[in-house]
């Protein structure tokens, strides 16, 4: 059985309408506030805001830099986050899902998950949980690919979830893995459900200190992104800690979009510092302060595949 490389979570799942989550082990503020974006999730008389879009996936076969291949819907996404509250018992909830139908993508399978809550004031967070499941057995290179669009989607696929917990100063975090129908896409409710049972077991919980973050959690990813993009600051940086490893966040965002154009682009790039690996990634924001949910993403998670998400009218 081939697992998900820890350096997977961080950039594939850049690379939904489910029940609450349950964070086993972690504050009850930080477990009742694990919810998808929705009607009924915010305490009443709670200030909300929120924001969703859902997506469309188009995919790309590359050789050698050159595309060979274009499909468009082999698969589809969806994007939200809910600020709930003010102040110190201010709540954010972040949340991205997206992946490829292995009947629309000739067998193509690959899906990422991704949910955080963040509690506390937005300069000094004082929790941060996250859950995420994603394709544990991605195609390493072109040939791959290919096999994997010849095989029919049967049977069952390997998938790997993490949940994790950052505090002030600290982090905790585990990596399961598990099998579960190759057909399966980004919105089956089972998929999630059986990678949230994976924790109910025992598990290798792993632990980390953060000295450079004494007084506030140390950053998640969607989090710390949606942070820079707020500041819309011609270049950006920022760190964020996910499964106990450090990594580098940096964001180009143009000071107003080209003329005729409604979007603004920003160009990305995740480092892990530990291993020196990049991800690079574009989103396409409406050219408005208050955006952040992105109408438009792309990300490239080999060398040989590049996906779009481009959102479907409102």
């Amino acid at each position: 059985m081939r697992k998900c490389s820890r350096r997977g979570f961080a950039g594939c799942l850049l690379a939904s309408l489910f029940r609450p989550l349950s964070f086993k082990g972690q504050s009850t503020a930080a477990a009742s506030a694990t919810l998808p974006p929705g009607p009924g999730t915010r305490a009443a008389g709670a200030p909300s805001r929120s924001t969703s879009r859902t997506y469309r996936a188009d995919a790309v076969i590359l050789f050698l830099g050159i595309p060979i291949y274009r499909r468009a819907a082999v698969g589809g996404g969806r994007a939200s986050f809910e600020e709930t509250g003010e102040g110190a018992s201010l709540s954010r909830s972040l949340f991205f899902a997206g992946g490829s139908d292995p009947k629309q993508a000739h067998g193509l399978r690959r899906l990422g998950w991704i949910q955080e809550v963040v509690l506390g004031p937005a300069s000094a967070p004082s929790e941060a949980a996250y859950f995420g499941v994603l394709t544990s057995s991605p195609e390493e290179s072109l040939e791959h690919a290919r096999k994997s669009v010849a095989t029919p989607p049967s049977g069952l696929s390997v998938f790997s979830a993490v949940r994790g917990r950052n505090t002030a100063g600290h982090s905790r975090s585990a990596i399961t893995h598990f099998d579960y129908a190759a057909s399966a896409i980004w919105s089956d409710r089972g998929l999630i459900e059986r990678a949230q049972s994976t924790f109910d077991a025992n598990v290798d919980w792993r632990e980390t200190s953060w000295p450079n973050s004494p007084n506030q959690a140390p950053p998640t990813f969607l989090f710390q992104l949606a942070t820079l993009l707020r500041q819309r600051a011609p270049r950006s940086e920022g760190r964020y800690v996910y499964d106990e490893q450090e990594y580098l966040l940096e964001l180009e965002v143009p000071q107003t979009g080209r003329e005729g154009e409604r979007l603004l682009p920003v160009r990305g790039m995740i480092r892990n510092l530990r291993t020196g690996h990049e991800v690079p990634f574009r989103l396409w924001l409406e050219d408005a302060a208050d955006s952040i949910v992105p109408v438009r993403i792309e990300f490239q998670p080999r060398s040989f595949l590049r996906l779009t998400f481009e959102a479907l009218p409102a």
